[in-house]
């Protein structure tokens, strides 16, 4: 008896969609293209805004109409942001989803039949970061109350709609980026195991496909996809464990919550791409524990009610002027720094911020704030008024679009945005 029919149908299927769930792991270690380097940062924040105190009333240049109470933070850089309103994700039906189809616009009308599908950033990845170690970094948060919605531990979904598994803390991040816990010779060993699972799960696939139902068997050949894919990336990983990764010019950070956690790991993320790790990055933001390290003790989801009460008000207003504080520390952290070219970040990154919320528990007419400097001709400094209900997939695929991914269409979208462009 083979290998493969030893198991049940459904326990093989299980197993191999275990094992194929694992992210996209490192790029060939190709030659540097003559083309200038752009990148791409996606951050989501969990809950929106207090209505009233945050999003403008009217479009026009914000150094004509001035920012919100809730926006006011952003001062510094009013001429290098764009708020996109009116916006709508046709994949959400209602708040509890939190980002679980923030880029991708998957349709959840269905949720029993619910399939994920690739979000923009691993579109955006596979093309910005053909040259670097990794093709994207997935950042998360340890926490599970910050609005995401339940079970999502990321934002990113690879081609086949599977989840990529995020890093939790800054921690994580620095030993992706720096440290050397595998010498060539593990990582050969590691990689040539791995190579062995593959191996046997290939084993008179072909046999084992011709008893299954016609369903399983385009899911059997989704994972003999994903195999090569795998394959493919096992491929580029030996290349990488040529070449060392960058030293670190400081000693792991220390662990730590809240407002300091999501400076720490905007600094890491400026580190990432300084040295040119990738070109992609998401960033699941956390809420709840910003909140406890601004000293307010209460559940972040209270504050999606704040109706309720004046000092629940006060408090969501307090967070929405955070959340616009550590924006504007990143912003201000891509500027100074600068990459290997001798550019500042900010200037080769395409920045978009958001929330699949609006307000309390409202998923439509919600905003993206946009900033950087990859797209030349981006609208910036701006109250931008779009169509109501306009796709925010239409958003998605115009950035992809301008920062030269050759695509004419993305999950849902009916069209690009000329009005983004000068």
């Amino acid at each position: 008896m083979n290998r493969i029919t030893q198991f049940s149908r459904r326990s093989f299927l299980q197993s191999a969609s275990a094992f194929l769930a694992l992210p996209h792991l490192e790029t060939f270690a190709a030659k540097a293209s003559n083309k200038a380097i752009k990148r791409m940062i996606f951050l989501g924040q969990g809950y929106g805004f207090v209505g009233k105190s945050f999003y403008p009333t009217q479009a026009g240049k914000f150094s004509e109409i001035g920012l919100t109470e809730g926006m006011s933070p952003l001062k510094k850089h009013q001429n290098d942001i764009s708020l996109l309103g009116n916006l709508e994700n046709l994949g959400a039906t209602n708040p509890h989803q939190g980002s679980l189809t923030f880029l991708t616009g998957a349709s959840y009308i269905n949720p029993r039949a619910f399939k994920n599908t690739v979000s923009c950033d691993q579109i955006a990845a596979s093309q910005l970061s053909k040259d670097t170690r990794y093709g994207s970094i997935t950042l998360s948060t340890k926490e599970r109350a910050s609005g995401h919605g339940s079970g999502v531990s990321s934002m990113a979904w690879n081609f086949h709609g599977k989840p990529i598994s995020g890093l939790n803390t800054s921690l994580e991040l620095y030993n992706t980026l720096f440290s050397k816990h595998e010498s060539q010779a593990q990582i050969l060993n590691r990689i040539k195991e791995e190579r062995s699972i593959l191996d046997a799960m290939k084993l008179n696939i072909s046999s084992f496909n011709r008893n299954l139902a016609k369903n399983d068997q385009e899911k059997l050949d989704e994972y003999f996809q994903s195999i090569r894919e795998i394959e493919l990336s096992l491929k580029k990983q030996i290349e990488w464990s040529k070449i060392p990764k960058p030293k670190a010019s400081f000693k792991h950070p220390k662990e730590v919550d809240g407002e300091a956690e999501v400076k720490l790991m905007f600094d890491m993320i400026c580190l990432a791409l300084q040295t040119d790790q990738t070109r992609v990055i998401t960033y699941m933001m956390p809420s709840q524990s910003v909140l406890s390290s601004m000293g307010l003790s209460v559940p972040v989801h209270s504050l999606s009610h704040y109706q309720i009460s004046p000092e629940r008000e006060v408090w969501a207003k307090q967070r929405d002027h955070k959340c616009m504080e550590l924006l504007s520390y990143f912003i201000g952290k891509l500027k100074s720094t600068k990459d290997k070219d001798g550019l500042n970040l900010y200037d080769t990154s395409m920045l978009a911020y958001g929330s699949n919320i609006r307000n309390t528990h409202t998923i439509k007419d919600f905003a993206v704030i946009l900033s950087g400097g990859a797209i030349n001709n981006l609208r910036l400094g701006e109250s931008i008024k779009l169509p109501k209900a306009t796709p925010l997939q239409n958003v998605w695929l115009t950035l992809l679009q301008e920062t030269g991914i050759p695509i004419k269409s993305f999950s849902s979208s009916t069209g690009s945005i000329p009005d983004l462009l000068t």
